[in-house]
């Protein structure tokens, strides 16, 4: 008999979707295969029309049932930038006896996201993550520490673990997300269940560089690149020709600036690259500028020597 299941009720072995072996109830209405459950799509916050790189948070939510068993999958935000962090969380319940016991889960999510390490979380409590698969975060339970039931309390569990959005997701693309997860009323294995997850481009840069001119061999001159929209974050590498002259950060107004030295006179190719910043797309500038050599002195005129009041 399970804990408070109030009948005795037979089992047969049966094996998880990871592998775990346990005993399942004898459940007519419980056959969990992904291809054979209905899902019902709730629009918790549909994503809107979006110009490239202004993310708007719309959170999505998406609901199916398989059995007794509902499970509702929630997205913090759907139409993320890179570098942002997402929430997603499921939740299970039960809608009928008996009582569920939740072994272990694996959530499934695109390869560009990193787990956020100390996120992971089950009924409240933090948990440890496996995350040595690219494709999906894993974690294992106490086989009665996670109870669902129909008609008492606890009658739901939530697992829930962030992401960081990694520069490298496609953008303007559906990522799709899931789950699958092992119980003591069986295994259950879906696919793309959701919600998608859709990077936003992000928003195109503009980096300029203030005109520079009068430049002589050894004299300090300031370079001044600026970047817009304006705002801080990121930085702007400096080169002269082919030397680095250093990597600046991009304060508030949106620009940086960096002194520099010409050591010889000639044609150089100024640069100004701008690294980006979360939703912001980096960008370039060069600009040629003629250094000049260092003005000869002019010499000293020799003073003729005194020849007294007898000189001529």
């Amino acid at each position: 008999m399970l804990p408070n299941s109030g009948v005795a009720t037979p089992r047969r072995p049966c094996r998880g979707a990871f592998g775990y072996v346990g005993e399942a109830m004898v459940d007519s209405s419980i056959r969990r295969a992904g291809g054979s459950v209905a899902a019902l799509a709730v629009a918790a916050g549909f994503a809107v029309s979006m110009i490239p790189g202004t993310a708007s948070a719309a959170s999505g939510t998406v609901t199916w049932t398989d059995g007794n068993s509902k499970f509702t999958r929630t997205v913090s935000d759907t139409n993320p930038i890179a570098g942002e962090t997402v929430t997603v969380t499921t939740m299970f319940e039960r809608t009928g006896i008996p009582v569920e016991y939740i072994y272990s889960i694996q959530d499934v999510h695109p390869a560009c996201l990193t787990p956020v390490a100390g996120s992971a979380t089950m009924g409240g409590d933090q948990v440890s993550i496996d995350t040595s698969n690219p494709n999906y975060v894993s974690a294992s339970f106490s086989v009665v520490k996670y109870p669902v039931y129909p008609n008492i309390s606890p009658k739901s569990q939530t697992f829930s673990v962030q992401y960081t959005v990694g520069v490298n997701c496609a953008r303007d693309t559906a990522l799709p997300t899931s789950m699958n997860y092992n119980g003591s009323l069986g295994s259950g294995n879906y696919t793309d269940k959701g919600p998608a997850i859709t990077v936003s481009s992000d928003a195109t840069s503009t980096t300029t560089l203030a005109p520079v001119s009068g430049v002589q061999v050894n004299q300090a001159v300031t370079l001044q690149a600026s970047v817009s929209p304006a705002a801080a974050g990121g930085t702007i590498e400096f080169k002269a020709g082919d030397q680095v002259l250093g990597d600046i950060p991009v304060a508030a107004n949106g620009t940086a600036s960096i002194v520099w030295t010409p050591g010889a006179a000639g044609t150089y190719t100024l640069g100004a690259t701008f690294s980006g910043r979360t939703g912001v797309a980096g960008s370039t500038t060069t600009q040629s500028v003629t250094v000049a050599a260092a003005p000869t002195p002019t010499p000293t005129p020799t003073p003729k020597p005194s020849t007294g009041s007898f000189g001529g």
